[in-house]
């Protein structure tokens, strides 16, 4: 009884969720100027073998894509079946804190910065694009709850991880277009992305598809839980979205969100 009525329960939210009009509407490129896809997916950390979600991280065929819990054995796997496609590939850590940057561009290391608390780091990146010059992001942010920190840590998420967001962002670069990408295990309301927002930037995917999930988890006593964690969040100041989507692919209890950009004039600018 308790399981049929959290089923109906998310049903119902994600339909009500569903149901808000978006901010904006697809839009094809710009006649002459170029555009970019951007990817960012939590692949799961013991999934590096399953050939499924190996799929999945090609299958959106983005330009450059970033990628959560990578380890090892994904990095060994991701060279191998990529390497054509992305000859620009580079890894960082393991277990759940690792990241990888596979890009059709060349891009620039800029350091890793060290998580808050013993929990995971955060990578920037200068991406040489077509559009321009990229610094990305690529966070994994602390979980609401887990073992170490059970349901403790839960109801004060919202600070832990606007501080976290904080940390990171003060090592980028004001003059640089920005984008910051992950899983930040929260949705669009969740303390990082406001304290990102206060600062001119937006989470594309609910701009397009308000209520949309990245992510889906079954339990066996809740049932099916889904929610909106991984976010794509761009200066609205440098970039136009065109649109942003959420596959279907893979086993990952993540989705692979993309989205696809170009880059807005700088005032003053020719």
């Amino acid at each position: 009884m308790i399981r049929r009525a959290v089923l109906l329960a998310t049903a119902v939210i994600g339909l009500v969720a569903c149901m808000e009009p978006p901010e904006l509407r697809p839009r094809a490129p710009t006649p002459g100027q170029p555009h970019i896809r951007v990817t960012t997916y939590n692949v799961n950390l013991a999934l590096a073998e399953d050939p499924d979600t190996v799929a999945a991280v090609g299958g959106t065929d983005s330009d450059i894509l970033c990628l959560q819990e990578v380890n090892s054995v994904w990095a060994t796997i991701l060279q191998a079946t990529y390497a054509g496609r992305y000859p620009f590939m580079a890894f960082h850590g393991e277990h759940t804190g690792g990241l990888a940057v596979l890009s059709r561009w060349p891009f620039q290391d800029l350091g890793v910065a060290p998580g808050f608390d013993g929990w995971h780091p955060a990578w920037h990146v200068l991406v040489e694009t077509p559009i321009g010059p990229i610094q990305v992001l690529l966070v994994h942010l602390r979980p609401p709850v887990s073992r170490r920190g059970g349901l403790s840590s839960y109801f004060g998420i919202d600070e832990i991880h606007a501080a976290e967001l904080a940390g990171f962002e003060a090592k980028c670069d004001a003059d640089v277009a920005t984008m910051v990408v992950g899983d930040f295990n929260e949705g669009d309301e969740g303390g990082a992305i406001s304290w990102l927002r206060e600062r001119g930037y937006r989470s594309v995917l609910p701009q397009f598809r308000p209520g949309q999930e990245t992510w889906r988890y079954e339990s066996s006593m809740y049932g099916q839980t889904i929610d909106t964690l991984d976010h794509i969040v761009y200066d609205t100041a440098r970039f136009r979205p065109l649109n942003a989507t959420v596959s279907y692919l893979g086993n990952s209890d993540h989705l692979p969100v993309t989205a696809i950009f170009e880059a807005l004039p700088r005032p003053g600018v020719p």
